[in-house]
């Protein structure tokens, strides 16, 4: 029994160091921004006040040292073999439709729902880029009906789950739609398309 709490100990050590390795520092200049920080550095600024416990971005203070994660990788491989780099505007319109689309869901649901807007940027079905998926006609309620925020600030976990899905994640497995079976009004359609997988509300499908 020794030996096996031994051996987690080991584990977590070893994860904690590999964690803190991956992340670099910086040290807060006079007249820097958050904003500017995060240009600078290739990440976002709601993430880097996340990570710093950042409250109040205008009270930075020189001097500071900030942890700072790693660049988000804004690059998708469309499936024609073709190289997308999402712009910062098409990264804030993401953001702010899955906030609309999966305010209520986990982590995991909304990082999935990023996923299928990528999923279909390197599908040759859809539209290749992340501004016209988002705007296809008939495709998101939240478009449809102008309910998108129209600002990425105060959405929550949402920023955090696009890098994810930006960086790889797709706990979906591939899926190109997605909807909800309690409020849908297409039920009988969806009835014909197999789920990959139930995350939350959703059920993610091709």
């Amino acid at each position: 029994m020794r030996n096996i709490f031994i051996i987690l100990g080991t584990f977590l050590l070893f994860f904690s160091i590999s964690k803190a390795n991956s992340l670099t520092t910086y040290k807060v200049k006079p007249g820097d921004t958050l904003s500017e920080i995060s240009v600078r550095q290739g990440v976002s600024w709601q993430e880097l006040m996340e990570i710093n416990k950042i409250d109040d971005p205008d009270k930075l203070m020189a001097g500071t040292k900030l942890l700072i994660p790693p660049k988000v990788n804004n690059r998708i491989i469309r499936d024609d073999g073709s190289v997308y780099e999402i712009s910062e505007k098409e990264k804030d319109i993401l953001i702010r439709l899955v906030y609309a689309e999966a305010r209520g869901e986990g982590l995991e649901g909304q990082i999935a729902v990023a996923a299928v807007i990528l999923n279909r940027v390197r599908s040759d079905k859809f539209p290749n880029t992340v501004w016209d998926v988002i705007h296809q006609q008939g495709q998101f309620t939240p478009i449809q009906r102008g309910t998108l925020p129209s600002s990425s600030k105060n959405t929550g976990t949402c920023t955090n789950a696009v890098d994810k899905a930006l960086n790889g994640e797709d706990p979906t497995g591939g899926a190109l739609f997605f909807y909800n079976p309690e409020t849908s009004q297409a039920k009988d359609y969806w009835k014909t398309k197999p789920v990959l997988k139930r995350i939350g509300n959703h059920n993610f499908t091709l």
